[in-house]
């Protein structure tokens, strides 16, 4: 499987591709449509944002195509790249594991390398539930949240209210990481130094308990707040 992501120059390409539903209420054409947009998440998620180009594009018909079932996509020997920029994933699965009244997501992917980003992990799990996908906007709460890169665990939940920029959008989430000194350590010979100097200073701000290192983050009115710290950054 070919796809793109319509004036961005960005790709993505997939080894073997399996579509199911366990329960068989899912017709093979809306899994298709079920793949075809869990595609354009990745794109749109390795990109950072929506394309310009796809602005208004309406989740709701996906959602209405499969309320009757619970699809998973399988995706084998991914890679999503753009020039200068390459992530490969080994194995991923995309799984509507609710779908009335709101979208609830499971996402895994293990075998993660990015050519880019240090921080990246190497295995990912996510579970999120949409709210809202008829509205002009929509809230997604993250359930769980679950990555591993190295001896260190990043584990987070909490809720993301999307507008129509950061600074109109709200968040209110928790994060934890474990063994961080050994998160840092990893990096320093490879990350910027910018890098390395943000998780530095985002350790000192943290909860400490025992190995685990927590945060209160939060973004009201364009402020980010850290364990109700305000940050001076500016929110575009």
């Amino acid at each position: 499987m070919h796809a793109t992501l319509t004036g961005t120059g960005i790709g993505l390409d997939i080894g073997p591709v399996s579509l199911k539903d366990p329960k068989g209420a899912v017709e093979e054409s809306k899994l298709e449509q079920f793949n075809a947009t869990a595609a354009y998440a990745a794109l749109s998620a390795f990109r950072g944002g929506l394309s310009p180009a796809c602005q208004g594009q309406d989740a709701t018909i996906t959602v209405r195509n499969i309320h009757e079932g619970t699809p998973e996509a399988s995706w084998s020997s991914v890679k999503l790249s753009r020039p200068g920029h390459t992530m490969t994933i080994q194995h991923a699965t995309i799984n509507a594991v609710e779908t009335n009244p709101d979208l609830r997501m499971k996402v895994n992917g293990t075998g993660i390398h990015d050519s880019k980003q240090p921080l990246i992990p190497s295995a990912l799990s996510a579970d999120l539930t949409v709210h809202g996908l008829s509205g002009a906007s929509q809230q997604i709460t993250i359930n769980a949240l679950h990555a591993i890169s190295g001896s260190s665990t990043v584990d987070g939940t909490g809720t993301i209210q999307i507008g129509s920029s950061a600074a109109t959008s709200t968040a209110d989430t928790h994060v934890s990481i474990t063994n961080i000194a050994d998160l840092i350590e990893k990096i320093h010979q490879t990350a910027p130094t910018k890098v390395v100097t943000a998780l530095t200073i985002a350790r000192l701000m943290g909860r400490q308990n025992g190995d685990t290192t927590s945060w209160d983050i939060a973004l009201q009115g364009g402020v980010v707040t850290v364990n109700r710290i305000p940050l001076p950054i500016a929110v575009p």
